[in-house]
């Protein structure tokens, strides 16, 4: 062979004899989020009745919306800080409210009670109002329109903002 040929045969033996015991880096860690602890579902998640979620509070609850287009129909859910059902996420009150606010002024909805239990302590998880105006304004929130969900549970109240986009992380 010519010498050029075993020079290259030669720089390459090498190369592969070198790098054959080269194991790739591990991957740099991951930058641990700051503030917000790991409760296994993101903000822009499902609720169980495949509508919109909005934590209350301190992530103590969270509210699930639907509606259905054609009627104008708004429900809301109450539940649990795990995005659950739980009897415990009710509230004692007939109805909730929520107030809108666009181009300077504020109207209030009230959403009636839809599964309210009898007894002493009477107690309703979903809420519902028909309302086509009240829809459009949840679908247009952002901008100049903004709109607050008032609601207690068990002796709590809250006045939440409604949010319903994700802010790139998990909860």
């Amino acid at each position: 062979m010519q010498r050029g040929t075993w020079l290259a045969l030669f720089v390459f033996s090498l190369a592969a004899i070198g790098c054959g015991g080269c194991t790739p880096s591990a991957p740099p860690p991951k930058p641990a989020e700051t503030g917000h602890e790991d409760h296994g579902h993101s903000h822009s998640a499902k609720g169980p009745h495949t509508g919109k979620v909005l934590a209350i509070g301190a992530e103590e609850y969270h509210a699930e919306f639907t509606h259905d287009d054609g009627s104008g129909k708004v429900t809301v859910y109450l539940l649990d800080k795990n995005i659950k059902v739980d009897p415990a996420a009710a509230s004692p009150d007939e109805t909730i409210s929520i107030e809108v606010k666009s181009k300077g002024e504020t109207k209030k909805y009230d959403l009636a009670a839809v599964d309210r239990t009898a007894g002493d302590k009477p107690m309703a998880s979903q809420f519902e109002v028909v309302d086509k105006e009240l829809l459009g304004y949840l679908e247009t929130l952002g901008g100049d329109v903004s709109a607050t969900l008032n609601v207690k549970i068990g002796d709590k109240p809250f006045a939440q903002k409604i949010d319903f986009e994700d802010h790139g992380h998990a909860h």
